[in-house]
């Protein structure tokens, strides 16, 4: 039977922040035999630990004894912080491994007798390893500002000695991974970092090379190893044991773009695509020849020493790798940083890993308006709400027959940018809510004071209506808009009203049904003219709003997509935006057929990717898995050659 690949990923924690005080006096033990308390895993128990946030503030609650009615008996019950640590130490990689459920119940089915093959291979992935760069910038950051030349570095000194740091922590994990081979833990191990698809000049970047070091030199701590160049290991009889790194992955989309090419140079590298698995022992092409002297070298180049050092170390290198693409349907501003390139956390005004640029903000004339955050109902894209490739289900179908589901894409061929049944029930809402027989009511007596606050409310929430319909072109992120109603809306409304009776409820949760259609809709149709750019097929829209090739299917009316052009004008439009998003170079857009759904072409563009070994999709319901087996299977991945 087929071997299944299961992966694990190590590096964050949740750990308790005490006292030195309070750590002698839980009598904290190592070893086997110590104690399972929660302070095993304390912040600081490993080396290396790097605070990324505080999960829990901690809190103190008393108590009285209650046998003793003395205040002075009084007790304080008080609950520690807890944080969220990241740690790469091999201390902390075999002991998450020895504890870990997975890994025992594989160490049980492997020591099954009655088994006659292996069908799991479990994998553990060192998890954002660049975290170790951020942790090193922002603890020797506090001294940039003064003064004194001694007591710090400017970013410049500091961004190699951050990379150097990182290297030795992902150089211990792999340690920790090769002992764990060793023992039979793991079948082997790998990377899963998102700075892998960050630019070179990131300081948050790494490179798929560090990646490689790291793993030599852990394999030569743990096991020794014959580093001589290829060119002699060729010509030895001797069968060299090899590095258990198997895998990389990092992420890669149709508007991300860096990391399908860091997965090419991947492949590159070792001449094959191809699992270390049969089709290994015979590369699609030969290795890089990277690695050789020449005279144009400069010898003490890091990147040159680099690269001779790898080439020296081929023999004890896995013969393929693996890369896997994880978040192919979303796609970050800035790989997820928030940050641009030369802008390091903690030493700079925009130290906020998650903080939009400045140009991407609100009232900057220099930038195209998609592009900047208006009202933030819906209309930011930055490192929270990220760009999602996706058509959505919403109800469809001409208005007086009975609604059914279909994709926005198909909506829109069908019957244009808004659902059917956005504007009748947007007008039927606005008119409940007038309140015109309070207004009538004024103008001939004094109203009320709970006549005077409903109509103060009615006003408000027409307003709110108005302001949400009037928005709705610029929505760019539904995560962003539903946020805006559960902190900004939905208040607003309770804040007005003591109650509402039923049939006003009724009719703002129709509004907000309709509305939510509507966003949908919206951010749909933006994405996908992100996607296409110039592209343009010859669709119209008739005077019904409808999407119009003039040539309709008699079995649907799907647009015919038969010729397509390219608008000059919107690609430099769109290469701005994708600029401004720091998705890198715009690369001509994507010809988007009009029945393929965002998601079905995304997953289809990566899944014919050479150099992708596999791809990791986030499937929150059944629905979506098979989406994205449909999508593999009509990609074609599964040929004989190529295994996703």
């Amino acid at each position: 039977s087929a071997v299944r690949t299961v992966s694990m990923r190590l590096g964050y924690r949740a750990a308790v922040c005490v006292s030195e005080e309070e750590k002698n006096e839980e009598g904290d033990t190592e070893g086997d035999g110590g104690t399972n308390l929660d302070y095993r895993e304390r912040e600081g128990k490993y080396p290396g630990d790097a605070r990324v946030s505080l999960l829990y503030a901690g809190s103190e609650e008393s108590k009285r004894d209650d046998e003793d009615d003395n205040m002075n008996s009084k007790q304080s019950k008080s609950r520690p912080p807890v944080a969220l640590v990241h740690n790469l130490s091999k201390e902390y990689v075999l002991h998450s491994l020895k504890t870990s459920p997975l890994v025992q119940r594989y160490k049980l089915d492997n020591n099954n007798k009655n088994a006659t093959t292996k069908n799991v291979r479990l994998i553990s992935l060192a998890h954002n390893p660049e975290t170790q760069i951020a942790a090193y910038l922002i603890s020797n950051a506090t001294t940039q500002t003064t003064p004194e030349k001694n007591k710090g570095k400017d970013a410049a000194l500091l961004s190699p000695e951050a990379r150097e740091y990182m290297k030795k922590s992902l150089t211990s994990a792999f340690v920790g991974y090769e002992q764990a081979v060793r023992k039979g833990f793991i079948d082997g191990y790998g990377v899963c970092s998102n700075g892998l698809s960050l630019p070179e000049g990131h300081d948050m970047a790494m490179s798929w090379r560090d990646v490689l070091e790291c793993a030599v030199d852990a394999f030569v701590e743990v096991k020794g190893g014959d580093i001589r160049p290829q060119e002699k290991q060729e010509n030895h009889d001797q069968q060299y044991q090899r590095s258990s790194l198997k895998v990389i992955r990092l992420p890669g989309n149709v508007l991300e773009t860096r990391g399908l090419d860091v997965s090419k140079e991947i492949c590159s590298f070792f001449g094959s695509c191809h699992e270390d698995d049969d089709n290994a022992n015979e590369p699609s092409s030969p290795p890089s020849e990277e690695g050789l002297h020449s005279i144009t070298d400069d010898p003490d180049d890091y990147h040159a020493k680099q690269r001779r050092k790898l080439r020296k170390s081929r023999n004890i290198l896995p013969k393929s790798i693996q890369v896997h693409v994880t978040r192919p349907l979303t796609a970050y501003p800035f790989g997820g940083t928030g940050i641009e390139s030369n802008s390091s956390p903690g030493l700079s005004d925009n130290s906020g890993l998650s903080a939009p640029p400045l140009y991407l903000k609100k009232n900057n004339s220099d930038v195209d308006d998609n592009v900047t955050n208006k009202d933030g109902g819906g209309s930011s894209i930055d490192a929270t709400h990220p760009i999602r490739i996706l058509d959505y289900r919403i109800e469809s179908g001409p208005l007086g027959r009975e609604p059914t589901m279909a994709w926005t894409n198909h909506h829109y061929a069908s019957h244009g940018l808004r659902p059917s049944s956005y504007q009748p029930i947007l007008n039927a809402v606005l008119s409940h809510f007038d309140a015109e027989s309070i207004l009538e009511a004024s103008r001939t007596r004094e109203l009320t004071v709970e006549e005077r606050e409903t109509l103060d409310g009615c006003k408000l929430l027409r307003d709110m209506i108005h302001d949400l319909d009037a928005s709705l072109d610029d929505m760019r992120s539904f995560a962003a808009h539903e946020e805006y109603l559960m902190n900004v809306a939905v208040p607003l409304i309770y804040g007005s009203f003591e109650g509402l009776d039923e049939e006003s409820a009724g009719m703002l949760q129709l509004f907000f049904r309709a509305h939510g259609m509507a966003v949908r809709m919206v951010v749909a149709r933006w994405t996908r003219e992100l996607l296409l750019g110039g592209w343009k097929r010859r669709v119209g829209v008739d005077e019904k709003g409808r999407a119009d090739t003039g040539d309709r299917e008699k079995d649907g009316g799907a647009a015919v997509d038969d010729a397509v052009t390219k608008d000059k004008d919107q690609e430099k439009k769109i290469a701005k935006i994708w600029k401004a998003y720091g998705f890198g170079d715009y690369r001509g857009g994507y010809d988007i057929p009009e029945d393929f759904t965002l998601q079905d072409f995304a997953l289809r563009q990566i899944l014919e990717e050479e150099a992708v070994r596999g791809v990791v999709v986030g499937c929150s319901s059944p629905e979506h898995a098979l989406e994205a087996m449909r999508a593999a299977d009509a990609s074609g991945v599964d040929n004989g050659n190529k295994k996703k």
